[in-house]
């Protein structure tokens, strides 16, 4: 029997509950930070559906507004006849049009990138109308805008 052999077994497994606790607050960690990264991704798809339901109310806000304010056909006599206003049609929009200046203003207090690098259009084919609102994200770089699409057709009776 060898005395040195037992003596150094036992100094050997000195330390490994430091190393356990150490190797444990490393995984704990690395799962606090992957909690923290999934927090703040949610906070980003949050704030990306917010901005998704605001353009869609202003897209349908403009159709509203389009759909109220219709023109006679000059070619009917009996002057019954009503036609979508071509005046809201701008691609891009701008404030220089004057039947959208009021909804741009308002736009552009409600998305972030508006006008400035996103701009909106609205596209007229007959009565069918297509509103694209597109904004940017405050934090992304680039020149990459979300958009929200609506198209509709007006029909007057």
């Amino acid at each position: 029997m060898n005395p040195t052999n037992t003596c150094k077994s036992t100094n050997a497994q000195q330390g490994s509950v430091l190393l356990e606790a150490l190797i444990a607050l490393m995984i704990f960690s690395f799962g606090i930070l992957g909690s923290i990264g999934v927090q703040a991704k949610i906070i980003g798809l949050s704030s990306d559906a917010g901005y998704r339901t605001d353009a869609t109310f202003l897209a349908n806000q403009i159709i509203a507004q389009i759909w109220v304010d219709p023109v006679i056909d000059p070619d009917d006599p009996t002057g019954m006849t009503l036609n979508v206003n071509s005046a809201y049609a701008c691609a891009p929009c701008t404030v220089d049009s004057a039947k959208t200046r009021d909804w741009l203003a308002q736009m552009s207090t409600m998305l972030p990138g508006v006008p400035d690098s996103c701009q909106p259009s609205i596209a007229m084919n007959g009565n069918q109308v297509t509103v694209t609102v597109q904004w940017k994200l405050p934090q992304e770089a680039g020149n990459t805008c979300h958009a929200y699409s609506s198209t509709t057709e007006i029909q007057y009776n």
